[in-house]
């Protein structure tokens, strides 16, 4: 493989689009090393300098110019590209750069040719606005916290081992830029079931009982959060449930020591977080 290269691959339900050697060259691109910062300050009266009152990180914009160098019919290819960079659907950008590969969600900003006349090699500019500035894995990460490990499954043969009670905490490490929400999967049976991140003391509590048929889902992703309870592939919202003192968290940067609890001595089958790393820049 080529590490020496860089690739925009376009992602937009069932459709992909590869800006990629041998049928595009990309010749300029800019917006995927960092966003822009906005801070607010405010003037010390009677002492030099100022003072910090918040950071703010903006949208992301991204642009890219690249020409057309296959085969087909430009009128054909002019067409494909103008349907599929169309401002009315959103789209995943995926970018590898020198081996480092890592996504984006991108709304189309602007999309026009560059070509002087229709002799000259296709040229065009795309500009996309990513409201969420933050490239993010390409695939999610997924820990599980034993709660009964090196027991029998069915079938079994003899002789057989017993299952043990497994540790009911883990560290889960967070190699990304900055926090990263989770996805949280809560196997039943258990009371009012807690998970708690031990390295910052936040938690998140519901107050109600899970059946053996029962998957607690928690998603503490900014405008994505929910509580729900999956019975048969049947989703019922649970939000009502939470406890007041439960806080949505992430995963901080570094080591995160999770632990989950379940009152009255039930212990649940399993319980899984799962998370995608998230980072300023590729």
């Amino acid at each position: 493989m080529n590490l020496n290269r860089i690739e925009f691959r376009f992602s937009k339900g069932e459709e992909t689009l590869v800006l990629d050697e041998p049928d595009f060259g990309v010749t300029e691109y800019s917006g995927i090393e960092a966003t822009d910062y906005e801070l607010e300050k405010s003037v010390n009266s009677n002492f030099i300098g100022e003072r910090l009152k918040r950071k703010k990180v903006l949208s992301r914009p991204i642009a890219i110019s690249a020409d057309y160098l296959g085969n087909e019919d430009k009128s054909d290819k002019r067409q494909e590209l103008i349907r599929f960079f169309s401002p009315f659907s959103s789209g995943t950008l995926t970018v590898n750069h020198l081996g480092v590969e890592r996504e984006i969600e991108y709304e189309v900003e602007s999309f026009h040719f560059t070509s002087q006349n229709i002799y000259d090699v296709l040229e065009f500019e795309i500009e996309l606005s990513c409201m969420d500035p933050m490239f993010q894995d390409i695939v999610q990460t997924g820990e599980a916290i034993s709660t009964w490990v090196k027991g029998w499954a069915w079938k079994f043969t003899l002789p057989f081992k017993l299952k043990e009670r497994g540790e009911p905490k883990k560290n889960v490490f967070n190699s990304g830029h900055t926090e990263a929400p989770l996805e949280i999967y809560f196997h039943g049976p258990a009371v009012n079931p807690k998970i708690t991140n031990l390295s910052t003391g936040e938690f998140i509590r519901i107050k109600r009982e899970l059946t053996s048929d029962d998957i607690l889902y928690i998603n503490t992703a900014f405008g994505q959060k929910k509580v729900e309870i999956i019975r048969g592939g049947i989703s019922t919202d649970a939000f009502d449930y939470i406890d007041l003192q439960s806080v949505f968290f992430s995963l901080q940067v570094g080591d995160n020591m999770l632990e989950y609890t379940s009152e009255n001595g039930l212990d649940p089958q399993s319980v899984e977080v799962r998370y995608k790393n998230r980072y300023i820049g590729v």
